[in-house]
């Protein structure tokens, strides 16, 4: 059996947030192939970590067993990561890079001790697929500046990222007058064959 844990780190309302809604799909169709394995949820916006904001005033207090070690000790446990979220302003939501911040530890996450080439070991290896699930609002903002820096962090932290799916165009017609539930059949066939494989 394994643990897959399904990040969601959307900002938006629930009843109307895209990348929710693929996350949704996603492990719907996961679930009907793979039935025997344990979904666990973690909904950022309903955490404490993520109301907090690393400065020099709280440097020394930000890392704690609640709002850091514990997330750690979960991945370590898990096998598999679903993780939604959305571009905002060509960046990630804030929730997520303080996700990010917080399990991004030197000596629980990764380390430098036995490198022989002074790069990063990561320590979460045992993380065998990441599926980045992500939005944006139209086509011209580059994915890099979202996507690609959400993927190479779980890659310096040990674990394997498969190719991210992003919706795009959710703030243009007829996509930002329409459902969720309608936006998300452009991407549909996209969602079903990577829960497949995932």
């Amino acid at each position: 059996m394994k643990k897959i844990l399904v990040i969601n780190a959307s900002v938006s309302q629930e009843n109307n947030s895209d990348s929710l809604e693929m996350s949704k799909l996603f492990v719907s169709e996961y679930k009907k192939l793979y039935s025997g394995d344990q979904i666990i949820y973690l909904d950022l916006n309903e955490t404490s970590m993520a109301q907090k904001t690393l400065t020099r005033n709280n440097i020394q207090t930000f890392f704690n067993q609640e709002d850091s070690f514990k997330f750690i000790e979960q991945l370590k446990t898990i096998d598999k990561i679903i993780l939604n979220f959305s571009m905002i302003n060509y960046s990630i939501p804030a929730i997520l890079k303080n996700f990010i911040d917080h399990i991004t530890v030197a000596n629980l996450s990764f380390t430098y001790k036995g490198s022989k080439d002074g790069k990063a070991i990561g320590m979460l290896s045992n993380i065998e697929n990441v599926q980045l699930l992500a939005t944006k609002g139209g086509t011209d903002t580059p994915n890099g500046a979202f996507t690609d820096y959400v993927k190479n962090i779980w890659e310096f932290l040990g674990a394997k990222v498969t190719v991210p799916i992003i919706n795009e165009m959710m703030d243009m017609p007829p996509y930002n007058e329409q459902t969720s539930l309608k936006n998300i059949e452009k991407v549909r066939d996209d969602i079903l064959k990577a829960a497949r494989l995932f």
